[in-house]
């Protein structure tokens, strides 16, 4: 009877251990992004962190992308300059912002990053992506003073690389502006410091992406441009964040909690209005795009920077609500949100509306130069056609 009830009393304690991590395992997946957000917390003051080395830009190393900087703009296949600026790859933990010597996160930037999110304006013009040392994670889900200071860390090294690039993109080369996520945070204050003059003549089109726009940015820091209101517009902007079933907790955030710069500081959106620019029907109304006018999305990792992928078309439909781009669920599972730990933060590894966005660039680069406010370059006398002009004698006229 002893061993009996013994054995009793085993099981039951297995079967309470079993439910107890059971239960632990249940607990966690539900606060799972809340477990994600606290372990990235650097746990250090940003004004006493040891701040990286800032990346020198009249380097190659210093960029993503970079053209050959020593060869004829004039020569190259495509007409116009492009900027990008890339999204979020370090979730945060022991620093505030990404090292340039991570050699982890540098090569998610060149295997993930660059095929999908830089690749696709290729065809609109020259590729321009610089390193920085990006603010994590982290820092876009807490209100820390800190994490302001991060940020505004990031921006000066994305300032001294776009100063770089203008110095390098000759006046009759229209330019192309892209930010994704965090970069779309950046580059809304690129357009504040930049495009408020006689440069928003050469701006193509400036793509806000995953990253709240306020239009009322337009009556303050933005007010010398415009949204974007039909494909070919030009000087202007287009900008959206696109969500999908089950992202109701990030879509709550982008609407409320994300911060952005109003010159002075950076503060949350709190409810404004937001711009939503429908990818597919490149405009602003309400209206739903059936999936037949996706262009296509791509899920790129590891290509060779001179590789493009091919397109998958017709996998969504999507509208603007509110502010938000309501993205149907994706028929493909790799354009969908992966199940992880912390992934609906996380940079997904595709780009639901490459081909889209690859084709609007090129539309509007070409709607610029037809518009003719860009100057034009004259050729080099030795691109010139040569007449050979022959000898003659001069024969008086006789009276």
């Amino acid at each position: 009877m002893a061993k009996a009830a013994k054995k009793s009393t085993l099981a039951r304690a297995a079967l309470i251990g079993v439910f107890l991590l059971c239960l632990c395992l249940i607990i966690a997946y539900l606060y799972r992004d809340d477990i994600f957000q606290t372990i990235q917390d650097p746990d250090q003051p940003f004004q006493t962190y040891e701040k990286p080395v800032a990346p020198d830009y009249t380097l190659a190393e210093s960029w993503l992308a970079l053209p050959d900087l020593q060869a004829d703009p004039y020569e190259h296949p495509t007409a116009g300059d492009v900027f990008v600026v890339t999204p979020s790859v370090y979730r945060g933990g022991k620093h505030w912002v990404l090292r340039s010597d991570d050699l982890k996160r540098k090569s998610k930037l060149q295997r993930i990053v660059r095929p999908n999110y830089v690749t696709p304006y290729g065809s609109a013009g020259r590729l321009f992506a610089p390193y920085y040392r990006q603010a994590s994670l982290y820092s876009f889900m807490t209100n820390r003073e800190d994490a302001r200071k991060a940020h505004d860390f990031a921006y000066q090294d994305v300032k001294r690389a776009f100063t770089y690039f203008l110095k390098n993109s000759p006046p009759e080369r229209p330019i192309v502006l892209v930010g994704h996520n965090q970069g779309a945070s950046h580059l809304q204050r690129l357009l504040a410091d930049f495009f408020q003059g006689s440069l928003k003549s050469r701006l193509a089109v400036a793509y806000i992406i995953d990253y709240p726009l306020p239009i009322d940015t337009f009556q303050t820091t933005l007010k010398a441009l415009k949204p974007c209101e039909a494909e070919t517009d030009v000087n202007c902007v287009a900008a959206f964040g696109a969500f999908m079933p089950g992202d109701d907790v990030i879509a709550k955030r982008f609407v409320s909690r994300l911060v952005v710069h109003n010159g002075e500081e950076y503060k949350p959106v709190e409810g404004r209005e937001l711009l939503c620019t429908n990818p597919l029907l490149w405009n602003r109304s309400n209206d739903y795009a059936p999936r037949r006018l996706h262009l296509g999305g791509v899920a790129a990792e590891g290509l060779d920077p001179n590789m493009k992928p091919a397109p998958r078309a017709k996998h969504v439909g999507v509208e603007c609500q509110d502010g938000i781009l309501y993205v149907d669920k994706p028929r493909s599972r790799s354009f969908r949100r992966p199940i992880q730990v912390g992934s609906k933060f996380r940079t997904l590894p595709s780009n639901l509306f490459y081909e889209d966005l690859r084709v609007n660039a090129e539309k509007r680069v070409q709607a610029l130069i037809a518009k003719g406010d860009l100057p034009t370059r004259v050729k080099k006398l030795d691109d010139l056609d040569v007449i050979d002009i022959i000898d003659s004698p001069v024969t008086p006229i006789k009276n």
